[in-house]
């Protein structure tokens, strides 16, 4: 591993490692002067580096992500790369969002199947971890993680240059098909709403092509009235936040302008299929290319199941979205 020393006015200091390397992370100044957080901050993000945290295999390496007040054994992805020799920029990479009623029973890990198999059909993965509820997250903790968490690819490509930091998908399951959804919208959200807003001012760094989801939470206020997950999300019923829903309800919260595909199963009884459907119908509406893939007789989990016998047409859905776009899709969609 080599290391490398930014100017001292940044206050950081950055590793620079192969994907074999071993323990690092990433800093950036948060210092403040008499008129607030440092310029530096903003100036400085386009410059940050990843820096491998732990090496998982050779071809998946844990980073940690910057985040305000971070928690590296929450704040952090596994980067997944196909093997053999990629020119730079080639790559496409899906930003892989794990479910689990943004809450701390769930993690990263039950993601690493789908990351696997995505990595083994030519695409980067990142595979992130986010601070959930019972473990400091919450409103509106976990949606600014989420959001640093995708902003920190640029700096992926510095330390893995196949990276196309340009080509990104998101893709989640569940409550990560929310966080997915809501990310890919940031652009459009308020100035100042969480994990839009950098310390020194700015709005997000990735714009991605496109976001997938899958079983996804794309209507909060249908969720809220079936159990808890939503309401401890955002802290409370859409009667009584109604601005938190206004800011993180994908299906209130449409960028027309952001492709999305809806993967569902017609029997998931954990979140409705009408969710799913609603959201892609008022998308479209609005002009937003938008594409629902109905999954008949599959259930909640089936999506991110990668030995059922729906994967393989979910897998190339998203392949085909990564390498060929939207428009691609929509006009041969996998049956």
């Amino acid at each position: 591993m080599t290391e490398q020393r930014v100017a001292p006015k940044l206050g950081a200091l950055i590793l620079v490692g192969s994907l074999g390397a071993g323990v690092v992370g990433c800093t950036i100044d948060s210092r403040t002067g008499p008129g607030g957080p440092s310029a530096s901050v903003a100036a400085s993000k386009a410059r940050i580096v990843a820096r491998p945290a732990t090496t998982v295999r050779d071809d998946a390496v844990r980073y940690t992500y910057p985040a305000p007040n971070a928690d590296p054994r929450q704040n952090y992805g596994t980067l997944y790369l196909p093997r053999g020799a990629h020119a730079p920029r080639s790559l496409p990479v899906v930003v892989l969002i794990h479910g689990g009623g943004w809450r701390n029973r769930s993690s990263a890990g039950y993601m690493a199947e789908v990351a696997r198999a995505l990595q083994a059909a030519g695409l980067a993965v990142w595979n992130i971890e986010y601070r959930r509820v019972g473990s400091g997250g919450g409103w509106p903790t976990t949606f600014t993680d989420v959001g640093y968490a995708v902003d920190h690819v640029p700096a992926l490509a510095e330390a893995a240059p196949a990276l196309d930091p340009a080509n990104v998908i998101l893709v989640g399951h569940s409550a990560g098909g929310q966080l997915a959804a809501w990310a890919a919208s940031r652009r459009i959200l308020p100035p100042g709403s969480p994990g839009v807003t950098w310390p020194a001012g700015g709005g997000p760094t990735v714009t991605p092509r496109a976001f997938v989801s899958m079983a996804g939470v794309l209507d909060m206020r249908t969720s809220s009235r079936l159990n808890d997950h939503v309401r401890n999300a955002l802290g409370g019923m859409p009667d009584r936040v109604p601005e938190r829903y206004a800011l993180a309800n994908p299906i209130q919260r449409i960028d027309p302008t952001m492709p999305s595909v809806a993967i569902h199963g017609t029997k998931d009884t954990v979140v409705p299929d009408e969710e799913s459907v609603a959201f892609v119908a008022a998308a479209q509406a609005l002009g937003a290319p938008s594409l629902l893939v109905q999954l008949d007789g599959a259930n909640h989990g089936t999506p991110v199941n990668t030995r059922s016998p729906y994967w393989p047409r979910i897998q190339a859905t998203i392949v085909r979205l990564a390498n060929e776009g939207f428009d691609a899709l929509a006009a041969n969609p996998p049956r």
